[in-house]
């Protein structure tokens, strides 16, 4: 999809090259899915003390899914 948007110039080329790229598209498309993973990763870290697992279900019924899994 095409739009035009306004980036600083410093901020596209910094973007080039922590992607290794000349592909002014692919770095910010590289940059905006970096953004987007951190920002769900950040979300998800934030429920860590909200929710409580029976770690011992959840490994066994990790072990049952391996165990299935091997043919």
């Amino acid at each position: 999809m095409r739009t035009t948007i306004n980036i600083s110039e410093n901020i596209i080329k910094e973007a080039e090259a922590l992607y290794n790229t000349k592909n002014r598209s692919k770095a910010i498309e590289n940059a905006i899915k970096d953004a987007l993973r951190f920002r769900k990763l950040k979300e998800f870290m934030q429920l860590k003390s909200k929710i409580s697992f029976d770690e011992v279900a959840v490994k066994s019924i990790r072990k049952k899914e391996l165990t299935e899994n091997k043919f």
